[in-house]
């Protein structure tokens, strides 16, 4: 029978040298500094802090360097009667042209982005059956209550429909521009809310009306969603012979005739008759055209 080794000195060996390398690992843990996350965060913002102190010291210093340049150009000016002059007829200068600009555009340019010629103001409003669609009726209804709303004292301005139902081919608010105070836009509001789309799109007749019945205005805002039409009838108007028309009727008094197209359909042919009359009515006769 073998002899039996015998290990427990080897295992006391091993022992010993484990127990020692973890004795080691322990006292290098507790010996050795541990990083301290909040110590950390406190020395960055103190870092933080220095570096802004320096920032405003180097501002300060930059605005005394200001205060006497300043005083500087100050002390020059005072000396040179000359310089000083010059800079007051420049200051003059600059006021008078602020003023003479505030004259061009005073209430002519609104919030809204709208540049009328004056004034004068006669708002043609189709109500033709079409309105119908893409709920077009309450969008513009909603749109002229802001416009109205937004525009100042200063403005008079008259509201026409077209058409006015089967009855005839328009129908006017006030039958005269009426100054825009407080009760005319009330009015104006009630006008408006009361439309109702039934008809064809007759704006030869309503254009018509307007030049022959307002002779003091400076512009006219037609707003529609078609190509003009004879009233009560599907025959389309002829767009050329339409522009003919209104050239020669507006030839001296020179009136802006401004369009909004109404719905996707005018905008998304820009070929087509509505699109192409409404964009050549407003180049021809000085005014804007917007569609929505």
């Amino acid at each position: 029978m073998a002899k039996r080794r015998d290990s427990a000195p080897f295992n006391l060996a091993l022992l010993d040298i484990i127990t020692g390398a973890l004795g080691a690992v322990i006292i290098l843990y507790v010996a050795v500094p541990k990083a301290n996350p909040l110590e950390d965060k406190i020395d960055e913002i103190k870092q933080m802090v220095e570096k802004k102190e320096e920032n405003i010291k180097e501002l300060k210093a930059e605005l005394e360097q200001l205060k006497v340049l300043r005083a500087s150009a100050e002390k020059a000016i005072l000396e040179n009667e000359d310089l000083r002059n010059q800079i007051t007829e420049t200051k003059i200068e600059e006021k008078e042209k602020e003023e003479e600009k505030k004259k061009e555009n005073d209430g002519q340019t609104l919030d809204i982005g709208f540049k009328f010629k004056g004034r004068s103001i006669v708002f043609a409003i189709d109500t033709s059956r079409s309105m119908l669609d893409e709920d077009r009726m309450s969008q513009v209804k909603a749109g002229l209550k802001m416009l109205l709303l937004s525009m100042p004292k200063g403005y008079a301005i008259e509201v026409v429909q077209f058409p006015n139902g089967r009855r005839s081919a328009y129908r006017p608010l006030f039958g005269q521009l009426k100054p825009l105070g407080i009760e005319a836009k009330y009015d104006a509001m009630d006008f408006i809310y009361a439309m109702k789309p039934l008809g064809a799109t007759p704006i030869r007749d309503t254009l018509n009306y307007i030049f022959q019945n307002y002779t003091e205005i400076t512009d006219i805002v037609l707003l529609t969603d078609g190509e003009p039409s004879i009233h009560e009838s599907p025959i389309k108007d002829d767009i050329y012979d339409l522009l003919s028309h209104l050239s020669k009727l507006n030839g001296v008094r020179k009136v802006q005739i401004n369009a909004i197209g109404v719905g996707q359909e005018v905008l998304k042919d820009k070929t087509g008759n509505a699109y192409q009359f409404l964009k050549l009515l407003s180049e021809q006769h000085g005014g804007f055209f917007v569609g929505f």
